[in-house]
Parts: structure tokens; C-alpha cells; sequence
């Protein structure tokens, strides 16, 4: 159905192929299955270790150890559920069938109060405007029967795992500290202004929390968490230092465009001006505005032209940011690298300082 599969349901990226992996956090450590960190291949003679491919390529092999975990998980959740059904079916004296479904039916019931508090809360949705009433009614009591089934499963499980009756062996992984080390010539801000491009604090090497966001800047997502990190900006001046990499996304066609234009306008030290205006103008990225915005911000204006129709250069710079986000399993925006540690959305400012705070109690890493 279309407002059950289209609108209420996040979006999923699917995962690859599975492998016998184990992960710790910082450390990568083989254990599953007999496996170790030994010669993976040799080319011309020259010994590849799984330990030095799993260094070059962190965020692949945890993600494949993940949905080797999930898979695990779920295979043991289906298992518990067939194993409470027996059980139920056995204390009523009816198939197993029939005990599940008069169990799901008592436990997961939707009333026309909970179906017209929906509706009217999601009734100028686009998906559900142009359905007729009863259309929609029917929709939203699906989608209702639909959850409510899904927390009365996910109910039994975690009882399951109270009672001793569902327990899970195998590790779950955590997931590894990423290299997203700062190059040279990145710009580097230190408070929440344009302006505060200066260490304050600490140096500019030497700061206890480096944050690297992948960003780009038709991602409705990335403006919307905009207030947060100035907050963070703001509440940790003086201990912080925070670089912006572009990743534009294929279906944002004027993503990359803004991106050259701020890379310009850093050319004349006002990269921060130029990123701060793109967001606040989200909506209005043609090439005429991105020249009027370099009026806006105070840029020469010849030298900015120069740039803007040479864009080679950014291209390659912009690149290669696309391929160490990518390394490091990026794979839309935003996502933020806190010292290392993945935050992969827009954040609200309490998982940003939970992390944080995390990282200043922890002390540098060596």
C-alpha cells in the first residue's frame, strides 16, 4: 500500500555480503569461525594481511560484520517467536496457527480513536490528500495494525530475553574508531562564527575534539542540524576544531556547484561566509545567485569569476573528499567523525555531546 510503504517507512540502504568477522572498537580482531588476521593474498610475491585490509577499509568490514550480527539476531528472534507460539498453542489446546493469531488479535487491537487522531494528524500528507476518505481510513488502520503487531513481536522477544529463554551468543560488533585524520589546506573552524577561523584554546593540531562532517548543501538534512552544531561550536570553544567535506549526492545537481563556489570564495579566506550563506539560502543555488552571494560576502569579483569557470581544481578536492567519505562508509548526508566516531544523520545536540563528553573524559588517543 502506498501510505504504509512510502510514507511511513524509513528509508533502508541495503547491505552486502556476509563474512566471518569480529570487531572490537580501535581494534579489529579476527575470533569467528577459525578465522585470524593472517596472509589474505599475495600479488607478485608481495603478502597482503586481513589485518592490513581491514585497516585500509574500516567501515566495509564492520558493516559486513554487522549484518552478519543483524542476520544472527534475526534468525534467533524468528526462532524465539516459533518456540512462544508452541508453547501457547500447547496451555490452549489449538494449533499453533490459532494460538497466534488469537494471541496477535487480543494483544494488538487499534481503536477508531487512534485512527482518526492519525489521520487528522498526517491529513495534508501529499500520499494521503488525493484518497478518498474511506481510502484513507483504511490506510492509516493498516499501518496502525501493522506497528501495533510489530511491538507486540518485538515485545515477546525482549521478555524472552528477561526469562533467560532468548539469549544471543554470538558478540555484537562495535564499531571501529575511523582514520578521517585532518589534511593540510582543509578549512578549519574554531567557534560557531564565520570568523573564528583562528585556535582559540587549544592549536590547531593539538585540539581534544576534531569533528569531520561530510556534508553537502541541497541536503535538507544537513541545514536542518545546523543549529546543533553551532551549538556545539558555541558550548565547546576553546576545546574544538571542526572541517566540513563536501559529498555531494548524485540526485542534487547543484550540490557540487555550491560546493566550488565555497572552495572560491576560500580562495580569498571567507570559506565560512560562503558555506554559512549556502545554507541559509538552500533553496536558490543557480549560478547567478552563487555570484551574487559572492558579492554579499565581499569577494573580488574577477578573481572569484576566474574561479568559478576553472573548477577543475575543486572538482579533484571535492573528490577526493567523496572517496574518503566513502572509505569510511559514507553514504549520505550528513555524517560527522567525532575524534573518529561515526554520528551518521542529523544528530540533535545531545548525542553530540554525549559523544563529546565521551571523547574529553577519555583523554587523546595515542
Amino acid at each position: 500500500m502506498l501510505f504504509k510503504n512510502n510514507f511511513f517507512r524509513p528509508h533502508k540502504v541495503a547491505a552486502t555480503a556476509t563474512v566471518f568477522f569480529s570487531l572490537s572498537v580501535g581494534v579489529i580482531a579476527f575470533d569467528a569461525f577459525g578465522a585470524d588476521k593472517g596472509v589474505a593474498f599475495k600479488v607478485g610475491g608481495k603478502t597482503t594481511t586481513v589485518e592490513q585490509l581491514m585497516k585500509e577499509d574500516q567501515a566495509a568490514f564492520y558493516e559486513l560484520e554487522e549484518k552478519k550480527f543483524k542476520l544472527i539476531e534475526q534468525l534467533a528472534n524468528d526462532r524465539y517467536l516459533e518456540y512462544f507460539w508452541q508453547q501457547k498453542a500447547k496451555q490452549t489446546g489449538v494449533s499453533v496457527e490459532a494460538a497466534r493469531r488469537a494471541y496477535m488479535e487480543k494483544n494488538s487491537t487499534v481503536s477508531d480513536k487512534e485512527v482518526n487522531e492519525t489521520l487528522e494528524k498526517f491529513k495534508d500528507h501529499p500520499q494521503l490528500k488525493k484518497l478518498p476518505k474511506e481510502e484513507q481510513l483504511k490506510q492509516v488502520r493498516d499501518y496502525l495494525k501493522d506497528k501495533a503487531e510489530r511491538d507486540v513481536m518485538d515485545g515477546i522477544i525482549k521478555s524472552g530475553q528477561q526469562k533467560g529463554e532468548l539469549v544471543i551468543s554470538y558478540p555484537r560488533p562495535q564499531e571501529p574508531v575511523y582514520d578521517v585524520s585532518v589534511a593540510d589546506g582543509e578549512y578549519v573552524r574554531f567557534g560557531p562564527e564565520a570568523g573564528d577561523t583562528k585556535p582559540v584554546g587549544c592549536s590547531a593540531a593539538d585540539c581534544p575534539i576534531t569533528v569531520v562532517e561530510y556534508s553537502e548543501y541541497q541536503c535538507p538534512f544537513c541545514e536542518k542540524v545546523m543549529p546543533d552544531v553551532k551549538r556545539v561550536l558555541t558550548e565547546y570553544k576553546g576545546k574544538i576544531r571542526w572541517v566540513v567535506r563536501d559529498f555531494p549526492l548524485s540526485f542534487h545537481d547543484r550540490a557540487r556547484p555550491a560546493a566550488i563556489a565555497a572552495k572560491c570564495a576560500g580562495e580569498q579566506g571567507k570559506y565560512w561566509n560562503m558555506h554559512l550563506t549556502l545554507f541559509e539560502n538552500q533553496r536558490a543555488l543557480s549560478d547567478n545567485d552563487l555570484r551574487t552571494y559572492g558579492e554579499k560576502i565581499g569577494l573580488d569579483k574577477g578573481k572569484y569569476e576566474s574561479c568559478l569557470n576553472n573548477p577543475g581544481p575543486k572538482n579533484e578536492i571535492i573528490e577526493k573528499n567523496i572517496q574518503s567519505g566513502m572509505k569510511v562508509g559514507v553514504s549520505g548526508t550528513p555524517a560527522f567523525f567525532i575524534n573518529g566516531r561515526r554520528l551518521s544523520g542529523a544528530m540533535p545536540f545531545s548525542e553530540f555531546k554525549r559523544v563529546i563528553d565521551d571523547e574529553l573524559k577519555r583523554g587523546k588517543r595515542s
